[in-house]
């Protein structure tokens, strides 16, 4: 009984945590996972123009998924919907995913990367 109670609060913590550090990214960010023990990168990104990241507002935001060999892989920027203005309040966001390669090694490995334009 003490072992399941010491474990869920344990689990409670961990999920505290991580919730506050999404949040902490404030509405403009992304992020990248892995699903089927390894076999697919998962990606997502996120704006909300009236947000006021620093003095800037994100107008669009896009994410890529690269990789050189293994077989080679290179998405583009795929982007999110564009805001009509810094006032725009709208959620916009996308979620994409790739498969990985199954060799090993620096050149097969995905990469992901994120950017946001601004206003």
């Amino acid at each position: 009984m003490q072992k399941k109670l010491l474990s869920g609060i344990i689990a409670i913590g961990i999920a505290f945590v991580i919730t506050i550090t999404v949040l902490a990214g404030g509405m403009n960010y992304a992020y990248a996972w892995e699903t089927l023990g390894g076999a697919r990168w998962n990606g997502y990104i996120q704006i909300q123009a009236c947000y006021n990241d620093n003095g800037n507002h994100a107008k669009q935001g896009y994410h890529r998924f690269t990789r050189q060999a293994g077989p080679p892989l290179d998405t583009g920027r795929m982007y999110t919907s564009q805001a009509t203005s810094p006032q725009d309040c709208t959620i916009r966001s996308r979620q994409d995913s790739v498969w990985d390669s199954p060799l090993w090694g620096d050149q097969y490995t995905t990469r992901y990367f994120y950017d946001f334009v601004w206003w």
